[in-house]
Parts: C-alpha cells; structure tokens; sequence
C-alpha cells in the first residue's frame, strides 16, 4: 500500500492546556477544528492549515469541552463557570448560554437535527 504522509500541525494561541480537540464534518467552506483549553478561550481554525479563524468569547474561567455542529454553523461550549454556551460558529456571537450546577466538562450536538444534546 502507498505511504501516508502526515505532517504536525502547529496551532499557536492557547497559553494553557488543550483538553479536547474536535474536527468538523466536510463542508462546502472545509472542515474546522475547534479546542477546549485551560486557558478559557476555545478556539475555531481551518483544519486543513491550523489558521486561526477565531475565538469565542465569553466564559471565566477553562473550558473543557466544546463541539461543532455537523455543518460548522454552531459551536458549543462548557466550561468551569458552571455555565455551557451556544455560539454562531461563523460571527462568534454567543447565542445562548445555559447555566449548570456543576462544571460543564462535555458538551455534543444531536446527530439527527444538529440541536445541542
């Protein structure tokens, strides 16, 4: 069989620990990961590159989880301000934010209508 070649890619911009690391599904525009970090700013990037395309604002304090819907338009995140977030994935304004009783540590998307689950 051929050879695989796979390079490292480098993702500058996190100041603390990467927790979780998510990939998108193909889109018409690519496919995007999002990371959960310690250091309380996860972040969206082009998958194929690692370009930053933005973060998204809003939680004090580390955020250990976070996900992308299956066309990239939302992100979810939760975090140890008790609180997960509902994020535009494409203006990063914070569209929903639903508190917790407790450290929010996993936040997914139904595979069936992209809702948060």
């Amino acid at each position: 069989p051929p050879s695989v070649r796979q390079a490292p890619l480098v993702c500058p911009g996190h100041n603390r620990g990467i927790v979780q690391l998510q990939h998108s599904a193909p889109t018409p525009e690519g496919t995007f990961l999002i990371s959960a970090c310690l250091d309380g700013a996860p972040m969206l990037r082009d998958a194929a590159t690692g370009d930053w395309i933005g973060t998204f604002e809003g939680h004090k304090g580390a955020v250990w989880s976070a996900a992308l819907d299956s066309p990239a338009a939302l992100a979810a995140t939760g975090g140890a301000d008790f609180t997960a977030r509902l994020f535009s994935a494409v203006s990063g304004d914070c569209l929903l934010t639903l508190p917790q009783n407790h450290i929010c540590k996993v936040v997914a998307f139904s595979n069936s209508n992209g809702t948060p689950a």
